[in-house]
């Protein structure tokens, strides 16, 4: 629950970011730091170059 109430503060979807962490899973262990609600999507741009 407090994930999911860490998006809502950031303003993102919970869902969308926890759909995003299930998709690049091996990304995320990886580099952690860099799926945190509020850098994540920074972390999907650099995927899509």
């Amino acid at each position: 629950m407090s994930l999911i109430h860490t998006c809502k503060l950031q303003k993102i979807n919970p869902f969308d970011y926890l759909v995003a962490l299930q998709k690049h899973y091996r990304q995320v262990s990886q580099n952690p730091e860099q799926w945190l609600p509020w850098n994540y999507k920074a972390a999907l741009a650099t995927l899509s170059v």
